[in-house]
């Protein structure tokens, strides 16, 4: 369980590389165009903050908790289907 915790966060942390700019930049550009940055600053925030959970693995005392196990995975699940849906759908110009 320790490993799969750890390989579960590792892939959190690394799915933030893209998310992480991506919030920012669509933080600073709120002000210029409402129309596609602010539906999507929730679902990149909810993913964002996951990486307390995925970096709370890495201490002793929670690398063999079952719930961080829990959240990560499902963490993991939600941020692949929203950078599949931010990579593949459109958009309307």
């Amino acid at each position: 369980m320790k490993v799969a915790n750890k390989i579960l966060s590792i892939s959190i942390i690394l799915i933030n590389f893209y998310f992480l700019p991506f919030t920012i930049i669509s933080l600073r550009n709120l002000i210029e165009s409402l129309e596609y940055g602010l539906s999507s600053i929730p679902l990149t925030l909810s993913i964002n903050l996951l990486l307390i959970s995925a970096f709370l693995v890495f201490k002793d005392g929670f690398s063999k908790s079952m719930l961080l196990l829990v959240i990560n995975a499902l963490g993991l699940v939600w941020g692949l289907f929203v950078l599949w849906l931010l990579l593949t759908v459109p958009l309307m110009d």
